[in-house]
């Protein structure tokens, strides 16, 4: 953007576009949605699939240009469109922790599926004492014990979610699952590991999850290059069914629409925060 625009938009005036354009782009940005979700549910209905390895995937696949909060998402997206992305959430969280007067001074957290340390450093940012980091991918825990080897306030621990937290060193005061959760496609092993978070979450603890949170059940879709489905949506009402199971209750939903308004696409972006009993 040229400096001239910048300025006249730093005084209010109206960026290049105008109404029209900006409608358009909220209604193509809607529909991309609506057309994966109603893809996903063809998948799931009609097609037999089988899950992907997450042991390998994250190493083999995704991470393959390097770590960082932009490869997070996708290796083709911006440093722009991953900030932008990450700020939206931040936002959700930050509203909750507010409006319920929520202090983290001092808390315990523990960030599942750390991938390149994000929210390690906005919940320490924010107060917390200690931080706890999780992942599956080998190169995410090496990048994440090099990223933070100077700082005794962080733990970093490889495996899958559920055999890694009971080792974590809960009982936390916050467990952290922004964009990780629909990436355990086995439902049994979903269930379980919701309810080793609660096990691992103190009384008044929070459970904060980012993903879709909409009405579909065990719906596929996302698929790895062998066609393997790496990323399966559960609806609120199973969401708040599991929850409750594993002893959580006052269960809020923020809905996201800050992909609508930018031309790129981003992830499930929701954040439901729980409350433990």
């Amino acid at each position: 953007m040229k400096a001239g625009v910048i300025a006249s938009a730093g005084r209010g005036a109206a960026l290049p576009g105008g109404a029209d354009e900006t409608l358009c782009m909220i209604l193509k940005q809607f529909l991309r949605k609506r057309a994966k979700i109603w893809r996903g549910i063809r998948r799931t209905l009609f097609q037999s699939t089988s899950p992907y390895d997450s042991g390998t995937f994250w190493d083999q696949e995704f991470f393959s240009a390097g770590i960082s909060d932009r490869q997070t998402i996708a290796a083709d997206k911006s440093i722009m469109t991953a900030a932008y992305h990450y700020a939206s959430v931040e936002g959700l969280i930050l509203r909750h922790l507010i409006n319920q007067r929520i202090s983290l001074d001092g808390a315990r957290c523990c960030d599942l599926g750390s991938g390149s340390g994000h929210w390690i450093n906005f919940y320490l940012s924010l107060g917390a004492a200690r931080c706890t980091g999780i992942d599956v991918s080998k190169k995410s825990v090496e990048h994440l014990r090099e990223k933070f080897a100077a700082d005794t306030r962080i733990d970093i621990h490889w495996g899958r979610l559920l055999e890694a937290l009971p080792g974590g060193g809960g009982p936390f005061d916050l467990v952290n699952a922004i964009g990780v959760m629909f990436h355990i496609v086995e439902d049994r092993e979903w269930m379980e590991t919701i309810m080793e978070v609660g096990r691992c979450t103190r009384p008044g603890g929070l459970f904060v999850v980012g993903g879709h949170f909409g009405w579909l059940a065990r719906t596929n879709v996302q698929f790895d290059k062998a066609q393997r489905v790496n990323k399966r949506l559960r609806g609120a009402r199973e969401w708040r069914r599991a929850l409750a199971a594993a002893g959580f209750e006052n269960v809020t939903i923020y809905r996201n629409r800050a992909y609508r308004f930018v031309r790129d696409s981003l992830p499930e972006n929701n954040v439901l925060v729980a409350h433990k009993r």
